[in-house]
This record gives structure tokens, C-alpha cells and sequence, in this order.
């Protein structure tokens, strides 16, 4: 299913992107020879002039016109072809480039309404006046001396009503600095902090509700062939005891597990109103540092809410979240170039599969809010000035504009064999952290030598 869900939702971006291109091409009068969903081997059907497929590897696709260096594949096009891209006006291969990336930015205005008009699960303290429900112990907010109780009134200069609000504001690279105004009684206090890197990605201050909001000690996944799953213990499961001592949340529970180092526990449960008993074997976890049975946290459904808009509220309420998502885009961009964040912040094929299973499953608003926020992704990305990317294309026109004259195709073939070697290393790079993130080399490199006895 993680799987499907990665190819609909990318497929689907993908299939607008190049939609744009072919549908300004057409119109701008250019012979469309193939239009590809994907690229390597495929299959397809021939209508007209252009053959319509579907290709082997879905990351990415493609429309092939007459006359186009990039897809040229050895072919001869004449040069007064008037059907050809490269015959036609300068204004009118503009038109064609930036179809692409124009699809991408206009398809969010489309599926962030419908976000709020389907409706998605929600964590109700979104709503709620952020006052500090926790601190955790040994983060950024404990250092700067935040307490229960706090009230946040703004980060970074801005007034902050909402804990939606705050967590939009923070939502930066680690080591970024973040300014808080806090109230406490009737005194107000200003704080600096120093994001610290979050594991698996990202950054947290220390302070967000999600580390004391739905922490109830409910089963909610396994690891295959874990100590947890091996015991009997059933998702859903509410853990009620460990060896003999109450568990009231989910750190209490992880630490209790630990405590054990590596001895046989007792896990007293709650399944469907019926009190259980079950044994596990803890195993030590090396990543992690601690002993571990292999089980994931569960939510507490009572914890969240749908809310649903007519179309007036979602239209504006969509525009001013893609607004949001179009700043943090912008803000991610400024802070690779500036060495505020490195390509461990950024997420490839397989953190956004996993990222598209985990919205699809939580529903249709989450997973076309995932939608809209990758098209802005993708369209912004296909604008950087890179050769190979659209931006790269508009950037040699831009040139042919100035310099009234195209580049050499000697010096623009360099130039794209350049940006796709960049841009190669830069997603072998991001893939390798994302495998690492997700799956951890150890665990992989322990399987591959477990298959050799």
C-alpha cells in the first residue's frame, strides 16, 4: 500500500506537471511526439501524432517535442520545421517551460479547499491557547528555564494565539534561533533558543505539546518478529502494568521496559474491558541505547477532531495555508544555500512513500494536503536556475534574450550534464539518508549477514 499510495500521489503531481507542458505546447502550435508518465521501458498507445505512456521508472516523466535538444534521441529535425520547438518564437518556448511549473503551483489553490471541505483528524490542542502543558528535561526549553504553565504570546516578533500558530513558527532547520515572548503570572520574559536535531529529522525545541499530548500507553504497531508482537500482545492493547508497577503514559512504559535490561517482563493490558497478562524478552536496541520489545505508540482517537468548512472559509483558509507552506518552501531553500540546513533535513522517494502511506491512512483531507504541499515543493524546485530543471531551461533563454543568440549547444550540453550530475549525487545522498532513517543500515547490514548464516 506504501507502495500505491507513493505512485498515485506522485503520478498524480507528476501527471499535472507535464500536462502544463504539453497542453501549452499544443496550443502554441508544436508537434508533441510522446507524452510519458515515468521514464525506461513502457507501454503506450498512439492517437493522432503523439503516443501517450506509461514508463517503468515512475519518478519523474516527460513530454518529448520536435526540435527539443533534451529528448532529440539522435533525431533529425529540419530547420524549417515550422512545428518544431526550436522554430518557434522565444516567447512562445517561455510559455511552454514554464507550463510545467505554473501547474504545480496553481494545483494547491485546488486541493487545499477541498482539505478543509473534506475535513482531516486534527490534534484538538491545535486550537488551544499555547500554554506550556511540559517541558522536556535536557532540551533547548529546559535549558532557557521555560515552565509550566507559560504562556506563549510570540515567536519571533510575531503574535501567537494558537499552538498552531507556534509550531508553524518553529517549524525551522536545527540550530536555528528562535525568540519567544512568554508570560508567566504577570510578568512578561523574553527567551532565546537553539533548535536541537530531532531523530529521523527535523528539530524540536522541547516544549510542543506532541511530547505530552496523546501519550496514553496504547499498542499501535509492531516490529516484525519483535519481542512485543512475539508475546501476543494485539494492537490496541492499553498497557495497564509492568511487572507489577503502573504505567500511566508512554515514557513511563519505555522506561520501565528499559529498566528490565534485558530480563523477562510481565505486561498487564486492557483488551475490550478484559484485563491480560503477557511475557516478552526485552532486546537491547544499539541506535537507540536502551532495551526495547519493539512496539509503536497508538492514539487515542477522543484526542483529535474533524472540522469541516463550507467553500467560502476552506477557499480562504486554503490560501493563506498554501501561503504558509509557500514561506516554510522559500525558508528550507534560504537555509540550504546558507548552510543552515544540510540534505539530512530534506526527504526523498522513500521518506515521501512513507510519509504519503501514513496521510493516505489517516485520510483524504491529510493525504491532499500532503498533495498540495509537495506540488509547491515541486513546482518552486523546478524553477531553481539548474540545467535540466525547467529554471535551467528559462535561465538559457533568458541568455538568448540578452544576448540575442542562443548558447552553444557545446556549452549548454556541458552545463546540463553538470546540473544532472548535482542533482544525481544530491538524491543518491538524500535516499541513502532516507533508507538510514527508516530502515537504519545496522538492522540492514545485520539481515543481509543473517542470510549467510
Amino acid at each position: 500500500m506504501t507502495i500505491l499510495y507513493f505512485i498515485l500521489g506522485l503520478g498524480l503531481l507528476i501527471f499535472i506537471h507535464e500536462l502544463g507542458h504539453f497542453l501549452v505546447a499544443k496550443a502554441n502550435g508544436i508537434r508533441v511526439e510522446r507524452f510519458s508518465l515515468g521514464f525506461g521501458p513502457h507501454v503506450g498507445f498512439k492517437i493522432g501524432e503523439t503516443e501517450y505512456c506509461l514508463s517503468l521508472l515512475p519518478l519523474g516523466g516527460y513530454v518529448k517535442m520536435s526540435g527539443q535538444e533534451d529528448f532529440e534521441e539522435g533525431d533529425i529535425v529540419p530547420l524549417d520545421d515550422p512545428r518544431a520547438f526550436s522554430s518557434k518564437p522565444l516567447w512562445a518556448r517561455i510559455q511552454v517551460v514554464l507550463a510545467g511549473p505554473a501547474m504545480n503551483l496553481i494545483l494547491p489553490f485546488i486541493l487545499m479547499p477541498m482539505v478543509f471541505m473534506v475535513g482531516r483528524q486534527e490534534p484538538k490542542y491545535l486550537r488551544d491557547v499555547p500554554t506550556l502543558i511540559g517541558v522536556q528535561a535536557d532540551t533547548p526549553a529546559a535549558k532557557a528555564d521555560f515552565k509550566v504553565g507559560d504562556l506563549i504570546l510570540q515567536v519571533d516578533g510575531k503574535d501567537v494565539a494558537s499552538w498552531d500558530r507556534v509550531l508553524k513558527g518553529i517549524a525551522k532547520p536545527a540550530g536555528s534561533e528562535i525568540k519567544f515572548k512568554v508570560k508567566r503570572g504577570s510578568e512578561e520574559l523574553e527567551k532565546t533558543v537553539q533548535l536541537t536535531s530531532a531523530e529521523g529529522g527535523g528539530a524540536y525545541v522541547g516544549l510542543e505539546p506532541i511530547f505530552f499530548f496523546d501519550m496514553d500507553p496504547v499498542v499501535g504497531a509492531f516490529q516484525p518478529g519483535s519481542p512485543a508482537q512475539t508475546s501476543g500482545l494485539q494492537v490496541g492493547d492499553r498497557v495497564l502494568a509492568i511487572n507489577g508497577q503502573d504505567v500511566v503514559d508512554w515514557p513511563a512504559m519505555a522506561d520501565k521496559v528499559n529498566a528490565s535490561q534485558g530480563q523477562a517482563i510481565v505486561i498487564k493490558v486492557s483488551r475490550q474491558g478484559e484485563e491480560k497478562e503477557f511475557k516478552a524478552l526485552p532486546i537491547y536496541n544499539a541506535e537507540m541505547k536502551k532495551y526495547v520489545i519493539g512496539v509503536g505508540k497508538g492514539s487515542n482517537p477522543e484526542n483529535y477532531q474533524k472540522l469541516k468548512y463550507g467553500f467560502v472559509d476552506a477557499f480562504k483558509k486554503g490560501v493563506r495555508e498554501n501561503g504558509m507552506l509557500f514561506g516554510l518552501t522559500f525558508k528550507v531553500l534560504k537555509d540550504l544555500v546558507t548552510l543552515k540546513a544540510s540534505y539530512k533535513d530534506l526527504g526523498g522517494p522513500v521518506r515521501i512513500a512513507q510519509i504519503s502511506a501514513k496521510a493516505a491512512e489517516q485520510g483524504l483531507g491529510n493525504f491532499l494536503y500532503l498533495l498540495a504541499f509537495l506540488s509547491i515543493q515541486l513546482g518552486v524546485l523546478n524553477l531553481l536556475p539548474i540545467p535540466v530543471l525547467d529554471g535551467g531551461h528559462l535561465l538559457f533563454m533568458a541568455y538568448e534574450g540578452i544576448a540575442g543568440r542562443a548558447l552553444s549547444m557545446k556549452k549548454r550540453l556541458i552545463a546540463q550534464q553538470v546540473g544532472m550530475f548535482l542533482l544525481l549525487t544530491l538524491m543518491v545522498f538524500v535516499t541513502v539518508n532516507d533508507i538510514d532513517s527508516v530502515w537504519g543500515f545496522r538492522g540492514i547490514l545485520d539481515k543481509v549477514k543473517g542470510l549467510f548464516g
